[in-house]
């Protein structure tokens, strides 16, 4: 494992701000980037921010009954130009362009009530891939969907184990591959435009991977299971990312929030984790940058990081040939 000092002088790090005081932020749940923004989803608030100097720009929505703002956030997404709140209990899309405007609200309980998500990719021109919400373990994980949100069929082979919620489980790394991963596991799925599911990588943590243990039925199992356990495991691989040259993903073990990075051009693979005197939330990865969230009472602050200088120094975990 590298350790590494965000206070370093070569890290560009931002305190998010509205009105030059701190923003309130609170839980972080998920971030969003665009060319410009960062796009923080918060327990009931989404908020965008200046990606150089951290001011807040746009509020969209907020929690309420009225027919602009939601009931209960579940999930965000970008399609286009524009923002996507999923408003859980609502059972509606609210989509917003980049300044808060809203453009339109979509219903989808009629569309999708037998079969309801908790988030959703876009898959190609004309599907969505949706993580199916809990509703009994005999119903597969994934479903697609058209472009109107309403179920079309189940995929995969996944069964749910638990109605458990976990954060946002995919990654879209090209307009025909959807990347998909489940807490508590080591693999990660890639979902190509025929709609296959397959596994595309194994994280192996070896000795420190979670046991496969028929005893552990479903994911509360798993976790009283890892809680309860001397041996410190490496598990709640998530936030993940892939590009040309990298496939990138948070971990948590025994010395907090980690950062995996796994050069697809050497067949090289590192480990890092960061040290800041402030308290380490989350780990993101977007254009081949690490963004640290940390706060500090009441303040956040993001440090972006060059995936490509971290790799200059440490030698990698495990290293073999690529021809």
């Amino acid at each position: 494992m590298q350790e590494i000092n965000l206070q370093n002088e070569n890290f560009q790090q931002i305190c998010l701000t509205d009105q030059e005081n701190p923003a309130e932020i609170g839980d972080v749940r998920k971030i969003l980037f665009t060319k410009d923004q960062y796009i923080i989803e918060c327990r009931n608030s989404v908020l965008a921010f200046d990606s150089k100097t951290g001011i807040l720009e746009t509020t969209f929505s907020g929690q309420g009954r009225a027919k602009g703002e939601f009931i209960t956030l579940w999930d965000v997404w970008l399609k286009g130009d524009t923002l996507c709140l999923y408003d859980m209990d609502s059972k509606k899309i609210l989509r917003y362009d980049l300044n808060g405007n809203l453009l339109d609200i979509h219903a989808v309980a009629a569309k999708a009530e037998d079969a309801p998500f908790q988030a959703l990719a876009e898959l190609g021109k004309n599907y969505y891939i949706g993580k199916r919400i809990y509703s009994g373990m005999e119903h597969v994980e994934l479903n697609l969907y058209d472009r109107n949100f309403k179920f079309v069929r189940e995929i995969g082979e996944l069964k749910i184990e638990s109605g458990i919620w976990l954060g946002y489980p995919f990654f879209v790394y090209k307009p025909d591959e959807v990347l998909y991963y489940r807490y508590l596991y080591n693999e990660i799925y890639s979902i190509d435009e025929q709609q296959n599911v397959r596994v595309k990588y194994y994280v192996d943590f070896g000795e420190n991977n979670v046991p496969l243990n028929p005893d552990l039925k479903d994911e509360y199992d798993r976790i009283d299971f890892v809680n309860n356990s001397t041996k410190k495991y490496a598990t709640f691989v998530s936030n993940i990312y892939e590009s040309e040259e990298y496939f990138c993903f948070r971990f948590v073990c025994d010395k907090g929030k980690c950062l995996g990075v796994y050069d697809k051009l050497k067949g090289n693979v590192f480990s890092f984790v960061f040290t800041s005197p402030v308290s380490i939330i989350d780990i993101y990865t977007t254009d081949n940058h690490a963004v640290i969230v940390s706060q500090d009472m009441e303040k956040t602050y993001l440090t972006t990081v060059s995936i490509e200088k971290l790799l200059e120094g440490p030698t990698p975990l495990y290293k073999k040939m690529v021809k």
